[in-house]
């Protein structure tokens, strides 16, 4: 008659495996975790070029004037209805749409002015994600206006605008912690990689 023998680990073993996972582990988690920032760091500095870009865009070919700027956020959605947000501080989200008189500010109104409408809004992710103007995009009241021609002028300006936003999770010791959007001579748009541990407003342009 044949005895089975039954191969398995030890509690001894076991232990040893465990700590080693436990070891790999503490030093994989806080890298997936940097990786994660960078990504949607990326993923929002993406959606903002893509939304200058396309601001640019519908001003051309509607032939009127729109404005991306900063927004109320409330219970998770944009708040159109309370316009634009003028001020110092972090955005919490922004709102694009056509200035159909003009005035920089959202005013829609079915009777007098039917063409205002709203084009696009976005909640920015991650609630340690700051978002920074510079003191020329505060001054602007938080608006990014592009007229019909393509080029960006503030609201009251005939000067071509410049303007920086600043993508940011605080981070010590992480390399390339913020993304910097930037709009300058009224047109170009470039996303640039910074380190800013504390996430410090970026300079004027």
């Amino acid at each position: 008659m044949r005895r089975c023998s039954h191969a398995g680990f030890s509690l001894l073993e076991l232990m040893m495996t465990v700590a080693i996972l436990s070891v790999i582990a503490a030093f994989a988690v806080p890298s997936f975790q940097t990786l994660v920032m960078l990504n949607r760091l990326s993923s929002e500095a993406n959606e903002l070029v893509a939304a200058l870009g396309q601001a640019r865009t519908e001003a051309i070919r509607m032939n009127r004037r729109t404005v991306l700027c900063r927004a109320t956020v409330s219970s998770g959605q944009v708040a159109t209805a309370s316009g634009c947000l003028a001020g110092e501080g972090s955005w919490a989200g922004w709102l694009m749409f056509v200035d159909a008189d003009g005035s920089g500010a959202y005013n829609p109104n079915a009777g007098t002015n039917p063409d205002e409408v709203v084009v696009r809004t976005h909640v920015l992710n991650g609630t340690r994600l700051n978002a920074l103007p510079n003191s020329d995009l505060v001054t602007a009241g938080n608006r990014i206006v592009f007229r019909p021609d393509g080029l960006a002028r503030a609201v009251g300006q005939t000067l071509l605008q410049s303007a920086t936003l600043r993508l940011c999770e605080a981070a010590d010791g992480v390399a390339m912690n913020a993304r910097d959007v930037r709009l300058g001579g009224g047109t170009r748009i470039s996303v640039t990689r910074v380190t800013s541990a504390a996430c410090s407003v970026p300079e004027a342009s």
